[in-house]
């Protein structure tokens, strides 16, 4: 294809890109998983900027062209190698309920893409990626479909993960939400394998700003049903949660509703301020996260400084370890600035039996009055 033609094709989508990331500042929360699709769109829009540049200035034989167009190249393959890690992340932290990013978990996915730079940064002396010929024109090395297994690795592997993760959900919704997820990886690998095919046709990343748009109207549905402080559902959603159960009961059965709340907040706001106090809410559903993130629970802000976790198990002793494993880390918790206020939780929990029960609602009224009395039996000792 020719340089006018490139442009045509990246034109329109590199538009839209920049549109989405503008229209993301008032729409999108702060939370890590938005931040990196914001920079995702950002570096894809720069990634066509470039590789736009690159074909355009392809067989330039003006001075200084030669070493432009080994860095354009370099440049665009690698950041192409490191936005698709990035996707990998993306989908995995979702698939985590927001613990994905952790430095650990984060690292080990990281190793192929620091390989694949090492022989980038070097190819210029070995030619194995790609070259530059005599008339400055972008020639194929003998390895050159390593730049395309390597970022298609990490999107397939974020896909099987998401679908197979799907597969264990038992609400409808989130088995949707990891489903498109799973299927992000449909468009990018139509046109790279055109690409692969047709040697200068160049759709695999017009084909990713595509997916990444259906990516980008998902998580403005989910903003919607998200508590913009602690990341976790928010109340509408429990709402839409606890009738889906109800419609189908079968799948509440085995279910623990657990209520929980922080002990003295309203001190905690008044002593060291609300900002103060929505650092500590955060902090709570951190812990919540670490503690519930690996198993099938649903986790919402109910209000205030009140928690709901609905968790599927068959043994009632596990939940309540975990129940203990959340106080303590909790009680744990340190500030920033060293104040010397422990925090702690009041939790109830009941189990939803079915045919005893009419509805999700009575367990859940029934793990607030277990709460509730945990508080009397705090309040009586102190």
């Amino acid at each position: 294809m020719g340089p006018g033609i490139y442009l045509q094709i990246n034109f329109i989508p590199i538009t839209v890109l920049i549109m989405m990331r503008l229209n993301t500042r008032r729409i999108l929360t702060r939370s890590w998983r938005n931040r990196t699709l914001r920079f995702l769109m950002v570096l894809l829009a720069g990634i066509m900027i470039v590789d736009t540049g690159a074909w355009v200035m392809n067989g330039n034989l003006a001075r200084g062209m030669t070493c432009l167009l080994w860095i354009l190249n370099i440049v665009n393959s690698g950041a192409v190698c490191f936005a698709s890690y990035l996707w990998y992340l993306y989908a995995y932290d979702f698939m985590q309920n927001g613990i994905g990013q952790c430095r650990r978990k984060a690292f080990i996915p990281a190793i192929p893409l620091l390989a694949f730079l090492a022989v980038l940064l070097s190819d210029p002396w070995h030619h194995m990626l790609f070259y530059l010929d005599a008339h400055n024109r972008y020639m194929r090395g003998p390895i050159f479909w390593i730049q395309t297994v390597v970022p298609a690795g990490y999107l397939a592997v974020a896909s099987v993960m998401a679908f197979n993760r799907s597969r264990a959900e038992h609400t409808s919704e989130r088995r949707q939400q990891l489903r498109m997820l799973a299927a992000f990886i449909i468009l990018p690998f139509a046109g790279s394998c055109l690409q692969l095919c047709f040697y200068g046709m160049d759709l695999a990343l017009p084909f990713t700003a595509a997916s990444l748009l259906m990516i980008y109207f998902n998580a403005q549905r989910e903003q919607v049903t998200r508590d913009g402080l602690t990341g976790l559902n928010n109340r509408r959603r429990l709402d839409q949660y606890l009738q889906t159960l109800d419609e189908q009961a079968a799948e509440a059965e085995g279910s623990y509703f657990i209520l929980m709340d922080v002990n003295k907040f309203k001190e905690i706001n008044d002593t060291f301020g609300h900002i103060t106090g929505d650092e500590v809410l955060r902090e709570v559903a951190a812990q919540i996260k670490v503690v519930f993130g690996n198993t099938r629970a649903f986790l919402a802000r109910y209000g205030g400084d009140e928690f709901v976790i609905v968790i599927r198990c068959e043994e009632p002793q596990e939940v309540w370890a975990m129940i203990n494993r959340l106080k303590e880390s909790i009680r744990k918790i340190e500030w920033a600035d060293g104040r010397p206020w422990e925090i702690t939780v009041s939790v109830g929990c009941a189990a939803y039996e079915r045919g005893v029960m009419h509805s999700t609602r009575e367990a859940l009224e029934k793990a607030d009055e277990h709460m509730y009395w945990q508080k009397r039996q705090r309040s009586g000792r102190t």
